[in-house]
């Protein structure tokens, strides 16, 4: 049993999560190891490439809707601008 704290919770070795670092660098990883890794990696991988798959389909879909919005606003404004002419032609005559 360890010794416990003034607060009576047990305390802890400062040394033992160093010794679990060392168990696990020097133990001999086996070939289970190795597969389970490459597989973990693997599906990591496929993770990946599905999330960059999606964020490029939306972020072309957002940039589309954005070109329309600009086309939009480019002829809200070309109208704006003749509106614009029409009425100031007209404003000198009226003098």
């Amino acid at each position: 049993m360890r010794p416990q704290d003034r607060f009576g919770q047990a305390k802890k070795d400062p040394t033992s999560g160093q010794k679990d670092i060392y168990n696990q660098i020097s133990a001999q990883p086996s070939q289970e190891d190795f597969s389970t890794f490459e597989t973990d990696n693997a599906n990591r991988r496929n993770e990946l490439l599905f999330n960059i798959t999606t964020q490029i389909e939306e972020t072309k879909g957002k940039l589309r809707q954005a070109e329309q919005l600009v086309e939009r606003l480019r002829q809200s404004l070309r109208e704006y601008e003749e509106m614009y002419k029409t009425l100031t032609k007209g404003k000198g005559k009226e003098k």
